[in-house]
């Protein structure tokens, strides 16, 4: 019995030798497997440039639509500060900007009775130039050394107006009458690089009724509501248009 049973221990180490892996070949294999061949390499750069090409675009036209955006949010923030600044100075305020450009202004309105009807910190002209007034410790209103004539803005990068339409009533014709400015026959101003008719913000909180009108690089326009009797504005989105057919005017 002892002599059967030690060629079957011999056989049974033979093969579990034979079972065991050549760990020679077995490195020489990982180590041939470390890197990336060339066409795999040229594959996964294809695969990122059409990922890239398609998401570039997309975020492209989100940030642009965020400008837009941003510019009315802003625009309509500021006119709501000029009409506070117009009810609390007794000074009306207008607004003005470059059709088919991003430059605007919103400044006190010089109509020559400022001096005898605005209160303290209103602008008013006078040999010295534009400056504001200013409440003196009597009590009184007194004019100070403020120069205001620095007011010129900006939209945001590819946003422009596109438009500025007023409705020129009988208050709004008689201001201008008194400031000297021409009364326009139509309502809105669309030409290229003129500047928009005056929107005036008046002190008991009205303003002229009107819509600015905002757009971007790609067609896409918002626009801003003044309604004359309560000086609410409301923002609201447009229908697009081609973008070929519009483009800002140079600064």
């Amino acid at each position: 019995m002892v002599s059967l049973e030690l060629p079957m221990m011999s056989s049974h180490k033979q093969l579990k030798r034979f079972d065991q892996p050549d760990s020679t070949s077995t490195d020489r294999f990982l180590r041939s497997r470390q890197g990336f061949t060339l066409l795999e390499l040229m594959l996964v750069l294809a695969i990122l440039a059409i990922m890239a090409g398609l998401a570039i675009p997309t975020l492209d036209s989100m940030i642009t639509s965020r400008r837009l955006i941003q510019s009315i949010e802003r625009l309509q923030n500021e006119l709501l500060e000029a009409r506070v600044t117009a009810m609390k100075t007794g000074q009306a305020q207008v607004f003005r900007a470059t059709i088919q450009g991003s430059g605007y202004s919103i400044t006190p309105w010089l109509s020559g009775n400022e001096s005898q009807d605005a209160s303290a910190g209103a602008t008013v002209t006078t040999q010295g130039g534009v400056i504001q007034t200013e409440r003196t410790n009597t009590g009184q209103v007194a004019t100070s050394g403020v120069d205001t004539s620095g007011s010129g803005k900006n939209l945001d990068t590819d946003v422009w107006f596109m438009g500025v339409e007023t409705l020129v009533d009988a208050r709004n014709a008689l201001e201008l009458q008194k400031a000297g400015e021409v009364v326009p026959t139509g309502g809105a101003t669309t030409t290229a690089g003129a500047i928009s008719t005056p929107l005036l913000l008046y002190p008991d909180g009205s303003t002229t009724t009107a819509q600015i009108i905002l757009a971007d690089t790609r067609g896409r326009r918002m626009a801003i509501q003044l309604r004359g009797v309560t000086g609410r504005s409301t923002s609201l989105r447009l229908s697009p248009v081609d973008a070929s057919t519009v483009s800002p005017v140079a600064q």
